[in-house]
């Protein structure tokens, strides 16, 4: 005769559900993606002023001659292309158009910030061509990375 042991004649209790309101993880989650946004906004900000203050070398260059001229032009066209790719990193990495948009921001800002005047009357970026192209066409760069940034598809949860 087979008896069954009280083991097998246990049915797993079912699962509570969560308290009303009580969501746990979401908090920190909130905390760790806003201190990212701030970062990235950072961050944009930070490269847009170290590249606007050494684009004084594309001036310089610029002004050397054909060769100089070619180098400049070339170097401006590695520096739109990694402002392109770093945005499109960022989106791609948050998720959201946002994560490409706030170092675009940044670098915007920080780009209105260089042809500002300041109390003494200098302004960091000059009038020659090329510091007009690396101010432009940052902007163009970093608002084109932000709109094709798409967010990255979510897996559905399973419950």
């Amino acid at each position: 005769m087979a008896t069954s042991s009280p083991q097998s004649q246990r049915t797993p209790a079912a699962p509570q559900p969560p308290r009303a309101g009580a969501r746990p993880g979401r908090l920190p989650r909130l905390v760790l993606a806003g201190a990212a946004y701030t970062l990235l906004a950072v961050l944009g900000v930070v490269a847009g002023t170290v590249c606007g203050l050494a684009s004084s070398w594309l001036s310089w260059l610029w002004l050397t001659g054909p060769v100089g001229q070619g180098l400049a032009a070339g170097t401006l066209a590695l520096v739109l292309l990694v402002l392109f790719a770093g945005c499109r990193a960022a989106g791609w990495g948050m998720g959201t158009r946002l994560g490409a948009g706030l170092p675009a921001a940044g670098w915007i800002a920080a780009s209105f910030l260089l042809v500002s005047w300041s109390s003494s009357g200098d302004v960091i970026l000059t009038s020659a061509a090329i510091n007009y192209a690396f101010l432009f066409g940052g902007m163009a760069v970093s608002v084109l990375a932000t709109a094709l940034s798409t967010p990255a598809p979510v897996a559905p949860r399973s419950r």
